[in-house]
């Protein structure tokens, strides 16, 4: 296992967009809905990547301050999945099989992603859960549910946070009771340890990636049948993502191991 670079390399594709993206091509609006929910995902495993290594790495209200930072990150990337698995609906319904199977020919990761990717949104999915109650959304029946829930099992952080730099203030108690929608829409047992919301995270990030696979192949696909002009760069990997990614790896290869 080597340490995640400091330094990493990248290709920077150009191309004239009305060829690649004509407007008249059923493909063309689909995959750029798919292509924006794509980046808000990544964007999104960033914050959730990053956030857990700053909790990690501090203790008391600053590791709040981080843990909230987490939570609202996990929600973000459900909900945009969510929209991902909308645009894929979209694409699959406008783009005929044999078109994609055409594009992807040679890519197996990529038919294997959406094959998972077909099947992951429906409306008692986990991500559609999180997106609906708390995600994009606040229902107050989940709410008053929850909170009552809480309430009786004495399960609540009665707090909130004023900050002189206003930003950095919280309402802890509604961050906890944010975190119980979450593991409410994980079907998890208040009373039980973490055991089901991890797996149901698990799924989260392993979906997360097979969007970014899937639709960085078929992007990929489209701009090599135009002849895509192809230049080098770098880009600065961040310190803490670096942590994040190292610290994954270890725990995964002592699980292995």
């Amino acid at each position: 296992m080597s340490p995640t670079p400091e330094i990493a390399a990248v290709k920077i594709g150009t191309f004239k967009p009305e060829r690649v993206f004509p407007p008249t091509d059923k493909i063309t609006l689909p995959l750029l809905r798919l292509m924006m929910a794509t980046d808000d995902v990544r964007q999104a495993s960033l914050l959730v990547s990053t956030a857990h290594q700053q909790i990690d790495q501090t203790t008391g209200i600053q590791a709040t301050f981080h843990g909230a930072q987490l939570w609202y990150a996990f929600k973000l990337l459900c909900s945009h999945l969510k929209e991902g698995g909308n645009a894929i609906g979209s694409l699959t319904s406008t783009v005929s099989d044999r078109r994609l199977e055409d594009l992807l020919r040679g890519r197996p990761a990529a038919l294997d992603a959406l094959a998972r990717l077909r099947t992951a949104f429906g409306k008692d999915s986990f991500i559609t859960r999180v997106r609906d109650s708390i995600g994009f959304h606040y229902r107050e029946g989940d709410i008053k549910r929850v909170f009552e829930r809480d309430l009786a099992s004495g399960r609540i952080d009665a707090a909130v946070v004023a900050c002189e730099v206003g930003v950095l203030s919280r309402f802890t108690i509604t961050d906890v009771l944010a975190v119980h929608l979450v593991d409410d829409a994980a079907g998890a047992d208040p009373t039980s340890g973490d055991e089901e919301f991890l797996k149901h995270a698990g799924e989260v990030t392993a979906l997360a990636e097979d969007l970014s696979t899937f639709v960085g192949h078929l992007v990929d696909a489209l701009l090599k049948q135009h002849g895509v002009s192809v230049t080098l760069d770098q880009i600065e990997v961040p310190p803490l993502l670096r942590a994040a990614r190292d610290a994954t790896e270890r725990a995964e290869g002592a699980e292995k191991g």
